[in-house]
């Protein structure tokens, strides 16, 4: 697998890949904490970055609206 190098991805795939429930939110929650940082510093952002990280905020917000109905 082709993994992005970028810093934030790190805590937005051990999000993804949580399988313990009572861990998921808080995952969740550090992975969008990590996604603002980066945001925060729009300066140095490339679009193919942006790109990732809009991707990266709809995937975690689909995970965290899924994970509130299980």
């Amino acid at each position: 697998m082709n993994r992005p190098s970028f810093g934030w991805y790190a805590a937005y795939e051990a999000a993804v890949l949580e399988t313990d429930f009572s861990q998921l939110h808080r995952r969740i929650d550090a992975a969008l904490n990590a996604i603002e940082k980066r945001l925060d510093r729009l300066s140095k952002l490339e679009e193919a970055e942006f790109s990732e990280l809009q991707s990266a905020l709809r995937s975690l917000q689909a995970l965290s609206t899924e994970s509130q109905s299980a």
